[in-house]
């Protein structure tokens, strides 16, 4: 026969956590998980894939994407995936690239951009912190006309809401 279960947690004796085990944040061991995948692409660090938006820019960023560094003689090379038909603006661009990197990582770090087309990761998509409130669905449901209720109406409701929001966001973003 089982002994009868503790009523309270107080009466059940405190254990010991295993031998050698710590509990530790995810960003101090994902350089040892990863840094097998990253040795073989060239890279030693995380640090220009993490950087890549800061360094280059924004706008090239969101066109391009670090390879891989390959260690030739006495420089490296970097290799910069690129989407489509940006390559050739990228190609242009790559003097002020190379610029760039070398002033963030020290003079003569990258030597020579090699350029190869294909298709980016994927980004995530953003997605909105809050469903439409109430009053943001009614204002829809007014633009709606004589739709009968039912669910393709809220449906069209909250789609709705969630135009006019992003909408007033994007003005109000471009305002400022």
């Amino acid at each position: 026969m089982k002994p009868p279960l503790p009523k309270f947690r107080r009466d059940i004796p405190h254990t010991k956590p295993a031998r050698g085990y710590q509990g530790r944040s995810v960003g101090s061991v994902l350089n040892r998980i990863i840094a097998p995948t990253m040795r073989r692409r060239g890279f030693r660090e995380v640090d220009i894939l993490a950087h890549w938006p800061m360094i280059v820019g924004p706008q090239l960023a969101a066109m391009s994407c670090p390879e891989r560094i390959s260690r030739r003689g006495e420089g490296a090379v970097l290799t910069v995936r690129v989407e489509g038909a940006m390559a050739l603006e990228v190609q242009h661009m790559s003097p002020l690239i190379l610029e760039r990197i070398n002033q963030h990582y020290g003079s003569g770090a990258i030597t020579k951009l090699n350029i190869i087309q294909g298709p980016l990761p994927l980004k995530p998509i953003k997605q909105h912190s809050r469903p439409p409130d109430v009053t943001e669905l009614a204002e829809a449901e007014k633009s709606l006309g004589d739709i009968p209720e039912g669910r393709l109406k809220v449906a069209l409701a909250r789609l709705g809401a969630r135009i006019a929001r992003k909408t007033a966001e994007d003005e109000a973003n471009t305002s400022s």
